[in-house]
Order: C-alpha cells, then sequence, then structure tokens
C-alpha cells in the first residue's frame, strides 16, 4: 500500500524513538500539572457559580413534597454522571499512568503478565487460531455458532494479519491473564478507573496475530475525530500486551503521541485520501512528528487512548507476533458517538455488558476456585 509505505518514510527521521516506561519522576511532574490545572478549574467554577457555600447566597426555604421528588430526580442523575465519569480522577491515579495517558494518549507499561501466563496464554491463542482456522460452520449446532459467533473481526491490513475474538469464561487461560492484568496487581485498573471509572465497560476482547509478510498499516486512529463532539478525557482505553518480545522487524505498532487533535487526523484523511500525491507530497506535520515504536518486552504492555494515530508495522521477520489486547470505554459513549469504532468483541459478551468491576469479579472467583481445586 503506497500511502503506508509512504507514512513509513515520513515517519522514519530524526523524531522517531522507542517507546520506553516513562520514569515515576517524569509521571509525576505530568501528574501535579494536571492536579493544578483542576484545582483551578474547580475554583473558577465555584467562583461563577456563587451559590451556598461559605459567602454565597443560599436559599433557606424548608424541603417539601416537590423537594423530594427533585432529590431523588437529582440523586439518579448524580449517579448516572458517576456510572459517565466526566473527569479524570487524580486520586484513582496512583501509578500515574493515568496522567501520562490524558497527556500523551499512551504510555508503556512493563511487567505486566508472568512469563507463565504467557506462554499458557501463548500457546491457547495459537491453537485457537488454528481451530477457527479448520472449524466448518456446517458441523456446528446452533448453540455453538452462537457461542462462537465469528472467530474475526475486520482488520485494516488483512495480508498475514488477523484480528481474533477470545472467550471469556470458556477460557481459563485468558482468565488468568485479566486476573494477573486487572485484579493481582492494580497499576492497570488503577488506570483505568482514574479515566473511565469502575463503570468502565468492556468494549474489546481478543489477539492481534501478525504473521511474515504482514503489510504495514495505514495511520489511524481507532476513534475518528468529531469536531462537534469531544470528550476533555479519552472516551475509551485500549491495552495492548506482548506475548513474546518484538523487534523493529516484526513490525511493531507506531503511536503517534498527543495526536488526538483535529489537525493530526485531518492530515491522515487529505493525505491518505490521495496517497499524498503519490509520494511527492510529504506531510510537513507527519515528518515532524515525535512517533514512537512499540518494541515490547514479553509481558510489557502500551495503554493508550484509541484516538492517538497508531499503525502496526509491516512484519519482515521470520517469527508471529502476538497481541492480547482488551479495550473499556466509558458507558456515556455509544458506537453511533464514532461510526468507524466498532468493537472487536464476541456478540456474546457485547450484549452483558460487562463493566470493569464485573470482570474482575468473574476473574477473581475463577482463580479462587482454581486454588480451592487445587488444594
Amino acid at each position: 500500500m503506497l500511502a503506508a509505505r509512504i507514512e513509513e518514510e515520513m515517519l522514519s527521521g530524526p523524531e522517531q524513538s522507542i517507546l520506553f516506561e516513562m520514569e515515576e519522576s517524569k509521571r509525576r511532574t505530568i501528574w501535579k500539572q494536571l492536579d493544578k490545572a483542576a484545582r483551578s478549574a474547580a475554583k473558577s467554577k465555584s467562583k461563577s457559580s456563587g451559590g451556598g457555600g461559605f459567602g454565597g447566597g443560599g436559599s433557606s426555604k424548608k424541603k417539601g413534597a416537590n423537594d423530594k421528588k427533585t432529590t431523588k430526580v437529582e440523586a439518579a442523575k448524580d449517579d448516572n454522571e458517576k456510572q459517565q465519569h466526566l473527569e479524570f480522577d487524580l486520586k484513582k491515579d496512583k501509578s500515574k499512568f493515568g496522567a501520562q495517558i490524558v497527556e500523551q494518549g499512551v504510555a508503556r507499561i512493563n511487567g505486566r503478565l508472568s512469563k507463565e501466563t504467557m506462554a499458557s496464554l501463548l500457546e491457547y491463542i495459537n491453537g485457537y487460531l488454528e481451530q477457527a482456522l479448520t472449524t466448518k460452520v456446517e458441523d456446528m449446532s446452533l448453540e455453538e455458532i452462537y457461542k462462537q459467533q465469528s472467530y474475526f473481526a475486520d482488520v485494516q491490513g488483512k495480508l498475514n494479519r488477523r484480528d481474533m475474538l477470545l472467550p471469556l469464561e470458556e477460557s481459563p487461560t485468558v482468565q488468568t491473564a485479566l486476573w494477573e492484568l486487572l485484579v493481582k496487581d492494580s497499576v492497570l485498573s488503577d488506570s483505568v478507573e482514574s479515566i473511565l471509572g469502575d463503570s468502565a465497560q468492556l468494549y474489546e476482547l481478543g489477539a492481534l496475530i501478525s504473521d511474515p509478510g504482514s503489510e504495514r498499516q495505514l495511520l489511524h486512529a481507532d476513534y475518528n475525530y468529531q469536531p462537534d463532539f469531544q470528550p476533555d478525557i479519552p472516551p475509551a482505553l485500549t491495552c495492548f500486551v506482548a506475548l513474546q518480545d518484538i523487534d523493529e522487524r516484526m513490525g511493531p505498532t507506531t503511536f503517534l503521541p498527543s495526536s488526538a487533535t483535529k489537525e493530526y487526523h485531518e492530515e491522515i484523511a487529505i493525505g491518505q485520501q490521495d496517497e499524498y500525491g503519490d509520494g511527492a507530497d510529504t506531510s510537513e506535520l507527519l515528518s515532524a512528528a515525535p512517533n514512537n515504536l512499540a518494541t515490547l518486552g514479553t509481558g510489557d504492555c502500551s495503554l493508550y487512548n484509541p484516538m492517538t494515530l497508531h499503525c502496526g508495522g509491516a512484519n519482515r521477520s521470520d517469527k508471529r507476533r502476538v497481541i492480547f489486547y482488551f479495550s473499556f470505554k466509558n458507558k456515556k459513549y455509544d458506537e453511533k458517538d464514532w461510526p468507524l469504532a466498532y468493537a472487536s468483541l464476541r456478540s456474546d459478551l457485547r450484549a452483558r455488558q460487562l463493566s470493569l468491576t464485573e470482570i474482575q469479579t468473574i476473574v477473581a472467583d475463577a482463580e479462587h476456585n482454581e486454588n480451592e481445586n487445587d488444594n
């Protein structure tokens, strides 16, 4: 694909670097800046509202029946707003990775999955892929068809690349991986909660499989920029977990930090339409854009805002690249808000609309039962 090769050339200059895990001191600096901005905004809001509190002109009217009704309505509204999680929760962001993602759109977080679980998950995914490629629908019962749904979701750059949907309760291996990632260690779950809240809804669960010879993807965002509807914080988060060491020849994901903007999204939309003038019209914005290659180690992950521009690279090695991934979204937003953001999630899981808290309960119970059986 010509446009993808042109983008690769534009991004391969001196602004390209490896995506490293940011030092805690630097994350804390970003967190403090966001905290200061939040305090300033709250102070300004308090001054402009001018009511009820210290020095305000609060009403002394006694509550009656109508006030009770109003209170119930307001309580329901407050509960709904809590589920929607409209602001970044600084207190929840203990590791400060959430602050980095709010500011830059992507963060690398090392060592999230144990080697034992990683090996089991990689074996399971490779086996599940083989099953998916050999299973014939005519050999399945209606119940099996419903459970399996489609094995695969749509993916850009289909040559030797697959986006395979994974089950939850049907796979103890997947449950163990999610338990390690979201329960045993709280770094990821705290980061998700700080941005999306504990009512964040499971939006994707699968594996990205890139075999040798897969082509480079076009730069894209999973959620496109919408001029009339832009949230103040990321509407969703996606986590890519490497199930083997990923070197540059294997086609690591390229991320453009701080690219969830109208300027960047319009730049690629216009450029890709005519393939950057068949290579004659080099984008100054992209050529000067800092970009990071996610050459993750086994068990490392990249957690990112899906509005951040990114793309999978061409696999020029002789090895398969497998990434386990999951996404959560803010309950406030739906696919109608971003028409191209159709979830890579099995239909049975989509229908359940599972929250982060519910996922944590499911995998924690499975881990507990497994330990009980072992004893």
